[in-house]
Protein backbone atom coordinates (compact mmCIF):
# COMPACT_ATOMS: atom_id res chain seq x y z
CA UNK A 1 0.00 0.00 0.00
CA UNK A 2 2.59 2.40 1.24
CA UNK A 3 4.79 2.05 -2.36
CA UNK A 4 1.43 2.31 -4.49
CA UNK A 5 0.87 5.58 -2.57
CA UNK A 6 4.45 7.40 -3.16
CA UNK A 7 5.72 6.32 -6.63
CA UNK A 8 2.94 8.73 -8.34
CA UNK A 9 3.66 12.05 -8.44
CA UNK A 10 0.56 12.91 -5.96
CA UNK A 11 -0.81 11.13 -3.34
CA UNK A 12 -4.13 10.66 -1.40
CA UNK A 13 -4.75 11.06 1.91
CA UNK A 14 -6.64 8.11 2.72
CA UNK A 15 -9.30 7.87 6.07
CA UNK A 16 -7.08 10.78 7.95
CA UNK A 17 -7.41 14.67 8.73
CA UNK A 18 -5.46 17.41 7.98
CA UNK A 19 -6.42 20.60 9.31
CA UNK A 20 -10.32 19.55 8.58
CA UNK A 21 -9.23 18.31 5.27
CA UNK A 22 -9.76 14.54 4.02
CA UNK A 23 -9.11 13.08 0.86
CA UNK A 24 -7.18 15.38 -0.76
CA UNK A 25 -4.84 15.13 -3.31
CA UNK A 26 -0.79 17.10 -2.36
CA UNK A 27 1.74 17.20 -5.17
CA UNK A 28 5.54 16.21 -4.61
CA UNK A 29 6.27 16.67 -7.97
CA UNK A 30 9.64 18.39 -6.82
CA UNK A 31 10.70 14.67 -5.72
CA UNK A 32 12.47 12.79 -8.64
CA UNK A 33 12.63 9.04 -9.65
CA UNK A 34 16.54 8.73 -8.24
CA UNK A 35 17.03 5.69 -6.17
CA UNK A 36 17.08 8.06 -3.18
CA UNK A 37 13.60 8.63 -3.12
CA UNK A 38 12.37 5.57 -1.30
CA UNK A 39 11.43 4.69 2.56
CA UNK A 40 13.93 4.50 4.88
CA UNK A 41 11.50 2.03 6.95
CA UNK A 42 8.88 0.24 6.55
CA UNK A 43 8.59 -2.10 9.42
CA UNK A 44 4.46 -1.38 9.85
CA UNK A 45 1.09 0.17 9.72
CA UNK A 46 2.22 1.96 12.52
CA UNK A 47 5.90 3.14 11.58
CA UNK A 48 7.36 6.17 11.05
CA UNK A 49 8.37 6.80 7.05
CA UNK A 50 10.64 9.28 5.40
CA UNK A 51 10.48 10.06 2.25
CA UNK A 52 14.02 11.71 1.25
CA UNK A 53 14.60 13.34 -1.63
CA UNK A 54 17.17 16.16 -3.92
CA UNK A 55 14.81 19.27 -2.68
CA UNK A 56 13.67 18.20 0.92
CA UNK A 57 12.25 15.88 2.98
CA UNK A 58 8.23 14.83 4.17
CA UNK A 59 7.57 12.99 7.61
CA UNK A 60 5.01 10.96 7.56
CA UNK A 61 3.78 9.68 10.71
CA UNK A 62 1.04 6.67 10.14
CA UNK A 63 -0.94 5.68 13.44
CA UNK A 64 -5.12 4.76 13.26
CA UNK A 65 -6.76 7.34 11.50
CA UNK A 66 -4.55 10.45 11.93
CA UNK A 67 -1.74 11.71 9.84
CA UNK A 68 1.21 14.13 10.59
CA UNK A 69 2.42 15.68 6.95
CA UNK A 70 5.25 18.07 7.70
CA UNK A 71 6.65 19.91 4.28
CA UNK A 72 9.89 21.68 3.99
CA UNK A 73 9.96 23.34 0.02
CA UNK A 74 7.18 21.73 -0.86
CA UNK A 75 3.80 21.06 -0.72
CA UNK A 76 2.86 25.45 -0.47
CA UNK A 77 5.46 25.04 2.38
CA UNK A 78 2.88 24.43 5.18
CA UNK A 79 2.63 22.57 7.98
CA UNK A 80 -0.01 19.85 9.35
CA UNK A 81 -0.90 18.22 12.21
CA UNK A 82 -3.51 15.90 13.39
CA UNK A 83 -6.29 17.73 15.31
CA UNK A 84 -5.49 16.58 19.21
CA UNK A 85 -1.87 18.00 18.59
CA UNK A 86 -2.71 20.57 16.37
CA UNK A 87 -5.18 21.95 19.49
CA UNK A 88 -2.76 21.92 22.00
CA UNK A 89 0.10 23.30 19.94
CA UNK A 90 -2.59 26.30 18.84
CA UNK A 91 -3.38 26.32 22.85
CA UNK A 92 0.54 26.65 23.89
CA UNK A 93 0.83 29.52 21.25
CA UNK A 94 -2.28 31.73 22.24
CA UNK A 95 -1.22 31.28 26.17
CA UNK A 96 2.39 32.35 25.06
CA UNK A 97 1.21 35.41 22.90
CA UNK A 98 -0.95 36.63 25.58
CA UNK A 99 2.19 36.25 28.02
CA UNK A 100 3.96 38.34 25.47
CA UNK A 101 1.61 41.14 25.04
CA UNK A 102 0.70 41.06 28.86
CA UNK A 103 3.97 41.72 30.49
CA UNK A 104 4.83 45.01 27.95
CA UNK A 105 1.17 46.50 28.68
CA UNK A 106 1.68 45.85 32.20
CA UNK A 107 5.03 48.00 31.79
CA UNK A 108 3.96 50.42 30.03
CA UNK A 109 1.02 50.77 32.17
CA UNK A 110 2.88 51.75 34.98
CA UNK A 111 4.86 53.85 33.32
CA UNK A 112 2.12 55.65 31.88
CA UNK A 113 0.85 56.05 35.25
CA UNK A 114 3.74 57.22 36.89
CA UNK A 115 3.97 59.88 34.13
CA UNK A 116 0.66 60.83 34.40
CA UNK A 117 1.11 61.27 38.44
CA UNK A 118 3.73 62.91 38.27
CA UNK A 119 2.34 65.72 35.53
CA UNK A 120 -1.07 65.64 37.94
CA UNK A 121 1.78 66.63 41.02
CA UNK A 122 3.13 68.93 39.00
CA UNK A 123 0.08 71.12 37.38
CA UNK A 124 -1.66 70.69 40.82
CA UNK A 125 1.51 72.54 42.19
CA UNK A 126 1.48 75.15 40.06
CA UNK A 127 -2.26 76.07 39.97
CA UNK A 128 -1.56 76.12 43.99
CA UNK A 129 1.36 78.48 44.08
CA UNK A 130 -1.12 80.36 41.20
CA UNK A 131 -3.56 80.82 43.24
CA UNK A 132 -1.52 81.25 46.48
CA UNK A 133 1.24 83.85 45.28
CA UNK A 134 -0.30 85.43 41.96
CA UNK A 135 1.58 86.77 39.41
CA UNK A 136 4.88 85.66 42.13
CA UNK A 137 4.21 82.17 41.81
CA UNK A 138 6.99 81.32 39.95
CA UNK A 139 9.73 82.63 42.38
CA UNK A 140 7.31 81.09 45.08
CA UNK A 141 7.96 78.07 43.42
CA UNK A 142 11.80 77.96 42.93
CA UNK A 143 12.36 79.01 46.93
CA UNK A 144 10.70 75.37 47.65
CA UNK A 145 13.22 73.52 45.49
CA UNK A 146 16.41 73.14 47.82
CA UNK A 147 19.14 75.23 46.17
CA UNK A 148 21.65 75.18 49.39
CA UNK A 149 21.91 71.51 49.25
CA UNK A 150 22.44 70.82 45.99
CA UNK A 151 24.98 73.39 45.52
CA UNK A 152 26.63 71.74 48.87
CA UNK A 153 27.01 68.77 46.94
CA UNK A 154 27.56 69.87 43.64
CA UNK A 155 30.48 72.00 45.84
CA UNK A 156 31.13 68.55 47.39
CA UNK A 157 31.54 66.70 44.07
CA UNK A 158 33.67 69.58 42.15
CA UNK A 159 36.31 69.21 45.07
CA UNK A 160 37.05 65.33 44.09
CA UNK A 161 40.47 65.14 42.32
CA UNK A 162 40.04 63.61 38.97
CA UNK A 163 42.74 61.27 37.17
CA UNK A 164 45.10 62.55 35.47
CA UNK A 165 43.97 60.74 32.25
CA UNK A 166 41.08 62.48 32.71
CA UNK A 167 42.04 65.84 33.17
CA UNK A 168 42.88 67.27 29.83
CA UNK A 169 39.73 65.35 27.78
CA UNK A 170 37.49 66.84 31.03
CA UNK A 171 38.89 70.38 30.74
CA UNK A 172 38.96 70.64 26.95
CA UNK A 173 35.57 69.44 27.02
CA UNK A 174 34.28 72.04 29.35
CA UNK A 175 36.05 74.75 27.70
CA UNK A 176 34.72 73.81 24.49
CA UNK A 177 31.43 73.73 25.98
CA UNK A 178 31.34 77.22 27.51
CA UNK A 179 33.66 79.15 25.72
CA UNK A 180 37.17 78.80 28.08
CA UNK A 181 39.31 81.01 26.53
CA UNK A 182 42.94 78.29 27.43
CA UNK A 183 45.52 80.77 26.19
CA UNK A 184 44.66 82.77 29.19
CA UNK A 185 45.17 80.10 31.62
CA UNK A 186 47.74 80.49 34.07
CA UNK A 187 49.18 76.58 34.48
CA UNK A 188 48.58 73.63 31.89
CA UNK A 189 45.37 72.43 32.44
CA UNK A 190 46.26 69.07 33.47
CA UNK A 191 47.92 70.48 36.94
CA UNK A 192 44.56 71.36 37.75
CA UNK A 193 43.52 68.17 40.44
CA UNK A 194 39.62 69.20 40.31
CA UNK A 195 37.13 70.38 38.68
CA UNK A 196 37.14 73.30 41.46
CA UNK A 197 40.58 73.87 40.89
CA UNK A 198 40.22 74.74 36.99
CA UNK A 199 36.73 76.76 37.81
CA UNK A 200 38.96 79.19 40.03
CA UNK A 201 41.78 79.34 37.66
CA UNK A 202 44.04 82.46 37.40
CA UNK A 203 44.95 83.71 34.81
CA UNK A 204 48.14 84.40 32.97
CA UNK A 205 50.03 88.07 34.17
CA UNK A 206 49.72 90.16 31.24
CA UNK A 207 45.54 88.85 30.60
CA UNK A 208 44.35 91.61 31.53
CA UNK A 209 45.33 95.30 30.69
CA UNK A 210 43.47 97.57 34.10
CA UNK A 211 42.68 100.97 32.22
CA UNK A 212 44.43 103.59 34.80
CA UNK A 213 42.86 106.79 32.98
CA UNK A 214 39.04 105.62 33.67
CA UNK A 215 37.04 106.49 36.77
CA UNK A 216 35.51 103.06 37.32
CA UNK A 217 36.66 99.64 35.13
CA UNK A 218 34.81 96.32 35.38
CA UNK A 219 35.48 94.29 38.29
CA UNK A 220 35.13 91.13 36.57
CA UNK A 221 34.84 89.12 33.45
CA UNK A 222 31.23 88.86 32.61
CA UNK A 223 28.17 90.53 31.18
CA UNK A 224 26.13 92.83 31.84
CA UNK A 225 22.31 93.13 33.35
CA UNK A 226 21.71 96.06 34.08
CA UNK A 227 22.94 99.70 35.46
CA UNK A 228 21.45 102.87 35.92
CA UNK A 229 20.63 105.38 39.37
CA UNK A 230 19.10 104.12 42.43
CA UNK A 231 15.64 106.29 42.78
CA UNK A 232 14.12 106.48 46.01
CA UNK A 233 15.65 103.27 47.35
CA UNK A 234 15.22 100.82 44.66
CA UNK A 235 17.43 99.67 42.04
CA UNK A 236 16.56 98.21 38.41
CA UNK A 237 16.99 94.23 38.32
CA UNK A 238 15.43 94.20 34.40
CA UNK A 239 13.44 96.18 32.86
CA UNK A 240 10.13 96.41 34.74
CA UNK A 241 11.68 94.16 37.88
CA UNK A 242 13.02 96.46 40.94
CA UNK A 243 14.62 95.26 44.50
CA UNK A 244 14.77 96.89 47.61
CA UNK A 245 18.50 99.53 48.26
CA UNK A 246 17.94 98.52 51.73
CA UNK A 247 16.54 94.96 51.74
CA UNK A 248 19.83 94.49 49.33
CA UNK A 249 22.64 96.00 51.64
CA UNK A 250 20.60 95.80 55.41
CA UNK A 251 19.67 98.10 57.67
CA UNK A 252 23.25 98.82 59.41
CA UNK A 253 24.38 100.74 55.72
CA UNK A 254 20.40 102.25 55.86
CA UNK A 255 21.71 105.56 57.10
CA UNK A 256 25.26 105.81 55.90
CA UNK A 257 22.77 105.60 52.19
CA UNK A 258 20.44 107.65 52.91
CA UNK A 259 19.89 110.76 50.90
CA UNK A 260 22.70 109.82 48.87
CA UNK A 261 23.48 109.88 44.82
CA UNK A 262 24.02 106.51 43.77
CA UNK A 263 24.20 104.27 41.25
CA UNK A 264 24.18 100.77 40.57
CA UNK A 265 25.53 98.26 37.65
CA UNK A 266 25.18 94.14 37.88
CA UNK A 267 27.06 91.82 36.21
CA UNK A 268 27.06 88.40 35.21
CA UNK A 269 29.22 85.40 35.66
CA UNK A 270 29.05 82.63 33.40
CA UNK A 271 30.15 79.29 33.92
CA UNK A 272 33.02 79.77 31.29
CA UNK A 273 34.30 83.36 32.67
CA UNK A 274 37.10 84.07 34.97
CA UNK A 275 35.74 84.13 38.61
CA UNK A 276 37.96 86.40 40.13
CA UNK A 277 36.71 89.74 41.56
CA UNK A 278 38.68 92.23 41.40
CA UNK A 279 38.37 96.28 42.47
CA UNK A 280 36.88 98.76 39.87
CA UNK A 281 38.69 101.61 42.09
CA UNK A 282 41.15 102.97 44.72
CA UNK A 283 39.05 102.36 47.90
CA UNK A 284 38.67 101.32 51.34
CA UNK A 285 37.01 98.34 52.62
CA UNK A 286 35.66 98.68 56.39
CA UNK A 287 33.11 96.19 56.96
CA UNK A 288 31.54 92.80 55.75
CA UNK A 289 28.01 91.23 55.93
CA UNK A 290 27.32 88.20 55.32
CA UNK A 291 24.00 87.69 54.55
CA UNK A 292 22.83 83.03 53.82
CA UNK A 293 19.86 84.02 51.82
CA UNK A 294 18.82 81.83 49.23
CA UNK A 295 21.09 80.24 46.32
CA UNK A 296 18.26 80.47 43.49
CA UNK A 297 19.59 80.42 40.10
CA UNK A 298 20.73 84.34 38.88
CA UNK A 299 20.57 82.62 35.23
CA UNK A 300 18.95 85.29 32.75
CA UNK A 301 14.74 83.26 33.17
CA UNK A 302 15.51 84.12 36.74
CA UNK A 303 15.86 87.39 36.48
CA UNK A 304 13.13 88.25 34.93
CA UNK A 305 11.06 86.33 36.72
CA UNK A 306 11.61 86.61 40.40
CA UNK A 307 11.35 90.06 41.92
CA UNK A 308 13.97 90.93 43.92
CA UNK A 309 16.17 87.95 43.39
CA UNK A 310 19.72 90.15 44.20
CA UNK A 311 18.32 90.93 47.77
CA UNK A 312 17.25 87.63 48.44
CA UNK A 313 20.18 85.05 47.50
CA UNK A 314 22.96 84.64 49.72
CA UNK A 315 25.61 87.91 49.53
CA UNK A 316 28.46 89.01 50.92
CA UNK A 317 28.26 92.62 51.28
CA UNK A 318 31.74 94.74 51.32
CA UNK A 319 31.14 98.51 52.51
CA UNK A 320 33.95 101.16 52.77
CA UNK A 321 34.58 104.80 50.71
CA UNK A 322 36.15 106.02 47.80
CA UNK A 323 37.08 109.17 46.58
CA UNK A 324 33.77 110.37 46.13
CA UNK A 325 31.97 108.76 49.50
CA UNK A 326 30.26 105.68 49.87
CA UNK A 327 31.41 102.70 47.77
CA UNK A 328 30.05 98.92 47.81
CA UNK A 329 31.00 95.91 46.29
CA UNK A 330 28.55 92.79 46.75
CA UNK A 331 29.44 89.42 45.60
CA UNK A 332 26.03 87.71 44.97
CA UNK A 333 25.63 83.44 45.25
CA UNK A 334 23.21 81.15 43.07
CA UNK A 335 22.81 77.54 42.57
CA UNK A 336 26.33 75.50 42.61
CA UNK A 337 28.13 79.01 43.25
CA UNK A 338 27.54 79.26 46.79
CA UNK A 339 31.52 79.57 48.14
CA UNK A 340 32.93 82.91 48.05
CA UNK A 341 36.56 83.37 48.95
CA UNK A 342 38.01 86.16 50.15
CA UNK A 343 41.85 85.91 51.13
CA UNK A 344 41.91 88.62 53.35
CA UNK A 345 39.10 87.80 55.67
CA UNK A 346 39.26 83.24 55.82
CA UNK A 347 36.59 83.93 59.04
CA UNK A 348 34.04 84.19 55.77
CA UNK A 349 32.21 81.10 55.76
CA UNK A 350 29.14 80.43 53.01
CA UNK A 351 27.05 77.90 51.22
CA UNK A 352 26.65 76.59 54.77
CA UNK A 353 23.00 74.41 54.58
CA UNK A 354 22.23 74.88 58.27
CA UNK A 355 22.21 78.81 57.89
CA UNK A 356 17.94 79.73 58.28
CA UNK A 357 18.19 81.45 54.97
CA UNK A 358 14.46 81.85 54.48
CA UNK A 359 14.93 84.63 57.08
CA UNK A 360 15.92 88.34 55.55
CA UNK A 361 16.92 90.08 58.50
CA UNK A 362 19.66 87.31 59.21
CA UNK A 363 23.29 88.36 58.57
CA UNK A 364 26.37 88.34 60.24
CA UNK A 365 28.36 91.69 60.40
CA UNK A 366 32.30 92.11 60.69
CA UNK A 367 33.71 95.04 61.23
CA UNK A 368 37.76 95.07 60.07
CA UNK A 369 40.01 96.95 62.88
CA UNK A 370 42.23 97.41 60.75
CA UNK A 371 40.45 99.27 57.09
CA UNK A 372 41.44 97.08 53.80
CA UNK A 373 42.69 99.10 51.16
CA UNK A 374 42.28 97.92 48.19
CA UNK A 375 43.78 99.66 44.62
CA UNK A 376 42.12 99.47 41.14
CA UNK A 377 42.54 96.04 39.85
CA UNK A 378 43.67 93.94 42.98
CA UNK A 379 41.86 90.81 43.57
CA UNK A 380 39.11 90.94 46.22
CA UNK A 381 37.75 87.69 46.34
CA UNK A 382 36.58 84.81 44.05
CA UNK A 383 33.91 82.55 42.99
CA UNK A 384 33.78 78.56 43.08
CA UNK A 385 31.67 78.64 39.87
CA UNK A 386 29.99 81.66 38.11
CA UNK A 387 27.61 84.23 39.58
CA UNK A 388 26.83 88.31 39.25
CA UNK A 389 28.84 90.73 41.50
CA UNK A 390 26.94 94.28 42.08
CA UNK A 391 28.48 97.69 42.31
CA UNK A 392 26.73 100.51 44.33
CA UNK A 393 28.41 103.89 44.71
CA UNK A 394 28.02 107.61 45.63
CA UNK A 395 28.80 110.14 43.05
CA UNK A 396 29.17 113.69 44.08
CA UNK A 397 26.02 115.84 43.97
CA UNK A 398 25.43 117.52 41.05
CA UNK A 399 27.21 115.01 38.62
CA UNK A 400 25.93 111.53 37.28
CA UNK A 401 27.84 108.45 35.95
CA UNK A 402 27.83 107.77 32.42
CA UNK A 403 27.95 104.42 31.46
CA UNK A 404 29.45 103.71 28.35
CA UNK A 405 28.05 100.36 28.23
CA UNK A 406 24.75 98.54 27.22
CA UNK A 407 22.60 95.48 28.49
CA UNK A 408 23.93 92.16 27.62
CA UNK A 409 27.44 93.17 26.65
CA UNK A 410 30.50 91.22 27.34
CA UNK A 411 33.25 93.09 29.34
CA UNK A 412 36.70 92.29 30.82
CA UNK A 413 37.94 93.21 34.39
CA UNK A 414 39.78 96.34 34.07
CA UNK A 415 38.08 97.39 31.32
CA UNK A 416 36.86 101.30 31.89
CA UNK A 417 33.00 101.52 32.29
CA UNK A 418 31.73 104.94 32.55
CA UNK A 419 32.87 108.21 33.74
CA UNK A 420 31.17 111.10 35.78
CA UNK A 421 29.92 114.27 34.28
CA UNK A 422 28.53 117.52 35.15
CA UNK A 423 24.32 117.23 35.21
Amino acid sequence: MIKKIISPSSFKLVNGLMNGHTSKSWAISPFTTTTSNRLTSTSSLYSTFTLSGSNGQALICHSTKNYIITSQNYINSRSYSTSNEQQQKQQEQQEQKQQNEQQPKKKGSLKSKLLLGSMGLFAGSVIYFKFKYGDDFKAEYLKRIPFRVTSKLWGKFANLELPEYLRSPFYLTYSKLFGVNLDEVEKPIESYKSMGDFFSRRLKEGSRVIDKQAEMVSPVDGTVIYFGKVDKNTMEQVKGLTYSLHDFLGNDLKKEVEDKNLYHIALYLSPGDYHGIHSPVDWKIKNRYHFPGYLLPVAKFAVETVPGLFSINERVVLSGNWKHGFFSLVPVGASNVGSIVMDFDKQLSTNNPKDPYTEKSLYYHRSYDNIIPSSRGSEVAFFKMGSTVVLIFEVPKGKSFDFNLKPAQTVKYGQAIGEIKNN
